[in-house]
């Protein structure tokens, strides 16, 4: 009987203190619910189309997400796998609007983020900048909404949780269980406990591999660029003249393993040392290769490391010289393929004659058909080797012009006897010779 008692007792007690929380749970679902309806006032689509594309995009047509986050400077954030790094154009639409052309103001070469911009007179007044938080960083399990157009359900939110800060990809990245599907990239990741955004949503774990796995580039570090951006100060990274030696089991060292001498700046480390701060905050440790990048953003000229080599600290001081704006990348197109300068900082050892890239090979092209890959160095054109990008357009337009084949001989990674590399030798017939690129002029200096 007294089991009975408890037991009744219990219930009751149970029944009360839902009836006490039920009014607390459906004002925090209403107010997540108000957050999404706020995100429809700064979100847009954002579609891409991309003809000549460099390193890792696509040719192709392209939609994803982006959001208001500076109405006088007209500027959209996105990510670069949305925008891409050479679009032949970019529209963006605010809810209810037509689409309208934008410019790629801003593309970073370390996290998948790009900057749109548009016409100020061409955004709806009922539009809205998105809030950021650009000081706090995500806290873990607090809940979180994934805003975008997912599987084209426009301006449509998913829930979940901050799962965790990750490093991966020799990036940062906040971790979330939100369902971050195609169209949602680009889109705001939003605290639904103050709807402010705390990063951009940008990649998901494969759903056959896994459920639950979404990574969104953290809005601490986006800001960062915006605010230098502000500044009219180019956010780009820093050459860094070094590669580190990593180990999957700790992630927490910046350990030097090799040096470089011919990027355009060289510092004074060793292998062996391990990277601490900068001199001038020494509170705020490196642990890898993107502190480092990040540290440096916006710095130009000498600056000074604290490093330790052996068992002895010591301060070195470098030069921080940014990297050149992918916006002002130049390359050039011919019978399908795509080449350009690699710039890679380990090039003296990879490309130390300065070849030229194989970024992309068309589809069904003239080059694909004669068996072109990408990835490779063109070592030479018709028996010469050719490293402008000048001479090397004249020549094709001329070849063009007299209609002409060329033979090119390229150089790959991959196994041959007794050596890591392999040559092919490719006869093309030439047409559609042209600079591509951002800024690329009209026609061969």
């Amino acid at each position: 009987m007294s089991n009975i008692l408890t037991s009744f007792k219990l219930h009751r007690i149970l029944v009360f203190l839902l009836s006490l929380s039920s009014p607390a749970l459906a004002g925090n679902e209403g107010m997540q619910s108000n957050y999404f309806e706020k995100a429809k006032a700064y979100t847009v689509k954002v579609r891409t189309r991309v003809e000549y594309p460099f390193g890792k995009d696509k040719r192709g047509s392209f939609s994803g997400a982006g959001f208001l986050i500076d109405r006088e400077a007209g500027w959209i954030i996105t990510n670069a796998h949305v925008s891409s790094r050479n679009p032949a154009n970019i529209e963006i639409a605010f809810k209810g609007e037509n689409f309208i052309d934008a410019r790629l103001y801003y593309i970073d070469q370390l996290l998948d983020l790009a900057v749109l911009q548009l016409a100020t007179d061409k955004i709806p007044i009922r539009a809205e900048e998105a809030q950021l938080e650009c000081i706090k960083k995500p806290v873990i399990v607090s809940p979180v909404g994934a805003f975008g157009h997912p599987f084209s359900l426009s301006f449509s939110g998913t829930r979940g949780i901050v799962s965790g800060e990750r490093y991966r990809w020799n990036r940062y990245w906040v971790q979330t269980d939100a369902p971050i599907n195609n169209g949602n990239s680009g889109g705001p990741l939003i605290d639904l406990t103050n709807g402010k955004v705390i990063g951009i949503n940008s990649a998901t774990y494969s759903k056959g591999k896994s459920e639950g796995l979404g990574f969104a580039v953290p809005m601490t570090h986006v800001c960062r660029l915006i605010e230098l951006l502000k500044q009219k100060v180019d956010p780009s990274p820093s050459y860094i003249p070094v590669s580190f030696a990593g180990n999957k089991d700790n992630e927490e060292e910046l350990i030097v393993a090799a040096v470089y001498k011919k990027q355009p700046v060289s510092w004074p480390l060793r292998s062996g040392d391990r990277i601490l701060a900068l001199a001038e905050s020494p509170q705020k440790p490196m642990n890898n290769q993107a502190d480092l990048i990040h540290a440096l953003r916006g710095k130009v000229g000498d600056v000074q490391l604290v490093i330790k080599r052996g068992e002895t600290k010591k301060t070195v001081t470098i030069k921080s010289h940014k990297r050149a704006n992918l916006l002002d990348r130049v390359g050039i197109h011919v019978s399908g393929i795509v080449l350009g300068k690699s710039n890679f900082k380990d090039d003296e050892i990879i490309n130390p004659e300065n070849l030229f890239f194989v970024h992309d090979v068309a589809d069904a092209s003239i080059a694909s058909l004669s068996d072109v890959s990408s990835y490779s160095y063109l070592l030479s054109v018709d028996g010469q080797k050719i490293n402008k990008i000048d001479l090397l357009c004249k020549y094709l337009l001329q070849a063009q012009s007299d209609k002409q084949q060329i033979e090119i001989v390229l150089r790959r990674k991959g196994w041959n006897y007794r050596a890591q590399l392999k040559y092919s030798k490719h006869e093309i017939s030439v047409n559609n010779v042209k600079l591509v690129g951002p800024k690329a002029p009209a026609s061969c200096h």
